[in-house]
């Protein structure tokens, strides 16, 4: 474990290209070691936010970035703009329910050029906590706006404060040419980091009082864009030599000195595009070390904010799980990232809708912050997209950046009214399916094929289910069914930890290539899979598929999850498939369940589901993908006795009693039509 991020000197001789030209053929610089022994804040949830929240409110963009930037814009829309920050704008969110108001901070123009927009969020600020609501201000974790940046701070230019590409050309921030003028800061140069810490983000603080830091942009350019800049390279050998000892390296790479080691490089004939299974261990290594520069950096902020206000939330924009490879693309491995946040924005288009067969929606990223103990903000606009929001997420999150309109009213006042159905819960899923991490993030379409399609045969199955990552695999215990679907690389201490699991009386369901290779994508001598079934004595079997017993557990193993016919895109514009054995998977599942799963839910596909419990109640959130038909003809098989069973809906008036039957200490309950969502509480007996 590496502990601290590079401290690299500043004010280092020599400027600009002539200084990246050097760095090339230079040893490690030299680096300050980190400070220990200070109280680790990077873990903490605010009191505050721990029972949800609902955010609304101004725009994040600052007057003078949407002056610069002129995308559907002119000087009238100032008026409406400076309503925002209003008293009278600011109260109706408050009355309306809204518990955290939205506005803008810092683009990235510097602090000076800034300085009256911020002085304005103060003065909006006070008014928010006037009427008792917290206050989230907008800070750019990734704009350089050098045309304002370089005239305030001289050393940006001169020292490189910004990434670089090979040729030593800045790196800009992808929303076309026609904001060229944002160039991606350096994150591994300190002098960057200090005034992002000393300038922004103690104002932001000490001035403006924010209670939620909102960092923007939280991500890397993909890997076409490596960072090239001096900082960053020593910063990468740094990295390497303090993750491995010489031994491990000369394993590793094939020998012990990285003083001279780069970033990966690209020309027509090796693009960065083709590559599905990498394999080269400096590129492997690179990918870690994009994530871990964003984690360990965020981190420091974090434990600089909470020596000022320890109550702070912090949320980051890295997207959530949109289908390709995060790590990859962006530098976001979120097992790792979403250990230091509190809440995260995911951005993309999966609205709730059933589509050709398949339920579209944000599940996975609802899931992720339910294993992560974040909450998720995201765009919702349908009633169907509050249903999945609130059943999964367990609030409200984001009611976006205008006054309220009649659904957003009418799901804000549902969660409020019953709060008590959504907090302190705990979720009963006794299914889990790992995201590896040397899996997802070497290799950039097989893996995340199955994976995606394999959540998408459980959703659609109705069988509760978590999201987990290797950094959850202490936990396995607390599931009875564990699923890989064609996690190809597992490092040997997850490798470990699966056969415990197993060992110990759990159900494991493979798929594809799971276990072949190690940690590194090396190839194992023998596959996990098969390895265990040696031990277990059974037989080589005759069908592809098969299943055994492995001491107390069992394991079903599946050769393939079948893709459809057609093309699968990954990315933000992720196709999203049902396996065409997704049957074969959900039986599979049943079959080496370590003892009857708590619930089981006979329910038309477009119908997802999440189960809570708390005390004496088991939740139980029903919701509607399809926006062509009410649901109907629910039956829930529930593991259990109960003596009383009620339903509310945002759709009837009321508590509704649902009639039960009990049989062998199961009870049955035969659930009434509902448009879009309902919520069934079950008192134990």
């Amino acid at each position: 474990m590496i502990s601290g991020i590079p401290k690299i000197k500043t004010g280092r001789s020599g400027k600009g290209i002539a200084l990246l030209i050097m760095v090339l053929f230079l040893p490690v610089f030299a680096l300050e070691p980190s400070s220990e022994g200070r109280e680790d804040l990077t873990r903490y949830t605010p009191e505050w936010i721990r029972d949800g929240f609902a955010n609304g409110g101004a725009t994040h963009e600052p007057w003078m970035f949407l002056v610069r930037r002129n995308k559907e814009f002119n000087q009238w829309q100032k008026e409406y703009f400076d309503y925002q920050t209003s008293e009278e704008y600011i109260r109706n969110l408050a009355e309306a329910g809204v518990t955290v108001y939205h506005l803008y901070f810092y683009k990235g123009f510097g602090f000076e050029a800034e300085k009256a927009h911020m002085d304005k969020a103060a003065e909006a600020a006070a008014i928010a906590h006037k009427y008792g609501m917290k206050v989230d201000t907008y800070i750019q974790w990734n704009s350089m706006m050098y045309e304002t940046f370089f005239a305030e701070v001289p050393e940006a230019q001169t020292d490189l404060w910004y990434q670089v590409d090979v040729n030593g050309k800045p790196i800009m921030i992808t929303y076309s040419h026609q904001q060229s003028f944002r160039y991606r800061p350096c994150f591994n140069h300190d002098g960057y980091m200090e005034y992002f810490k000393e300038k922004i983000i103690r104002y932001a603080i000490e001035v403006v009082k924010t209670d939620f830091l909102h960092f923007d942009n939280f991500d890397y350019n993909d890997a076409n864009d490596a960072d090239f800049n001096p900082a960053a390279i020593a910063a990468f050998r740094k990295y390497l030599e303090d993750k491995y000892t010489p031994r491990e390296r000369v394993e590793r790479f094939g020998f012990a000195n990285v003083s001279f080691v780069l970033p990966p490089m690209w020309n027509d004939s090796n693009p960065a595009a083709t590559l599905v299974e990498i394999k080269d261990p400096m590129m492997q290594e690179w990918i870690d070390f994009r994530c871990w520069t964003l984690v360990d950096r965020l981190k420091e902020c974090i434990e600089f904010a909470r020596s000022l206000n320890k109550e702070l939330v912090i949320e980051v924009n890295s997207g959530g799980i949109e289908g390709g490879n995060r790590a990859w693309e962006y530098g976001i491995n979120h097992g790792d990232l979403m250990q230091y946040t509190n809440v995260i924005w995911a951005e993309d288009l999966n609205y709730a809708v059933w589509k050709d067969g398949v339920a579209n929606g944000k599940f996975r990223n609802y899931k992720l912050g339910r294993s992560t103990n974040n909450f998720i903000m995201s765009y919702n606009h349908t009633p169907y997209d509050f249903a999945e929001n609130l059943a999964l997420n367990r609030t409200i999150g984001s009611l976006g950046w205008s006054e309220l309109d009649e659904v957003e009213l009418k799901y804000l006042s549902f969660w409020r009214d019953n709060k008590e159905l959504y907090t302190g819960m705990k979720g009963a899923e006794k299914v889990a399916l790992l995201r590896s991490y040397p899996s997802m993030a070497y290799n950039t379409r097989d893996t995340h094929i199955s994976v995606n399609m394999a959540e998408q045969a459980l959703q659609q199955s109705q069988i509760p289910f978590d999201i987990i990552y290797d950094e959850h695999l202490d936990r396995l215990k607390n599931y009875s069914v564990l699923v890989l679907a064609n996690q190809e690389s597992l490092s040997d201490e997850a490798a470990a930890a699966i056969r415990t699991f197993v060992k110990n009386g759990g159900g494991l369901v493979a798929t594809g290539k799971s276990g072949k290779y190690d940690g590194w994508r090396r190839l194992r001598k023998i596959n996990l899979i098969e390895e265990m079934r040696r031990e277990s004595g059974r037989a080589l079997p005759e069908t592809a598929a098969y299943s055994f017993g492995y001491k107390k557990g069992r394991v079903h193993y599946i050769p393939e999850l079948v893709r459809p016919a057609g093309e699968i895109k990954l990315g933000y514009y992720t196709t999203w498939v049902m396996p065409e054995n997704a049957a074969e998977l959900e039986a599979a599942v049943y079959d080496v369940a370590a003892e009857e799963l708590p619930l089981r839910v006979s329910a038309p596909e477009w119908v997802g589901v999440s189960h809570d419990t708390r005390g004496n109640r088991d939740i139980i959130h029903l919701f509607n993908y399809n926006h062509d038909s009410d649901v109907s003809g629910v039956t829930l098989d529930y593991a259990g006795t109960v003596k009383k069973v009620t339903a509310i809906s945002p759709d009837r008036q009321g508590t509704i009693t649902i009639p039960f039957s009990v049989d062998d200490n199961r009870t049955t309950l035969k659930i009434p039509d509902f448009p879009v969502y309902m919520i069934i509480t079950l008192v134990k007996g």
